[in-house]
């Protein structure tokens, strides 16, 4: 699957372009994203820096050191967040609620459709065992990435 999506913050004025494999869409519910963003878990899209741009207001963004080696980045004038990432690690983690993937809709009362696309859709859970509940679904859970051991909806072994 390859991917072709641009973003943005809330007020627009950092912008970014995200090209190329995505390395995992995920459901993420370490403390971390959770607290970063204020809800878990976190529907994040990890892609590889290479395949990451700043396409407006590089110089706008804020880094601000998460807990243990994460990196929140957000927009210095409304305080969206852009992206976030282990300091030193070869990807960065998008926010699919940030892309601009608006198609036209006349049966939604707002004229569009925020849907995501089939290959955009979370396909993971990681660092379950933190989740504030189970999740009752069919998605593969994982104790903490992909490759580590996996969990039962109820965060047993499975």
């Amino acid at each position: 699957m390859s991917i072709d999506v641009t973003g943005q913050c809330l007020c627009g004025k950092v912008k970014f372009a995200a090209k190329g494999d995505p390395m995992m869409s995920c459901l993420c519910h370490c403390r971390a994203c959770s607290r970063a963003v204020g809800m878990s878990p976190v529907h994040l899209l990890g892609v590889g820096t290479d395949s990451f741009s700043y396409t407006e207001g590089a110089d706008d963004v804020e880094v601000v050191q998460g807990m243990g080696k994460m990196e929140h980045v957000y927009c210095k004038s409304c305080h969206g967040m852009v992206e976030q990432h282990p300091k030193g690690a070869g990807f960065v983690a998008l926010l699919p609620a940030t892309f601009r993937c608006e198609t036209p809709d006349s049966s939604n009362p707002c004229g569009v459709s925020c849907k995501l696309p089939a290959e955009l859709v979370p396909n993971i859970h990681i660092n379950y065992e933190n989740r504030h509940y189970d999740w009752n679904d069919d998605l593969p859970k994982f104790v903490g990435f992909p490759g580590s051991a996996k969990l039962k909806n109820d965060g047993t072994p499975a």
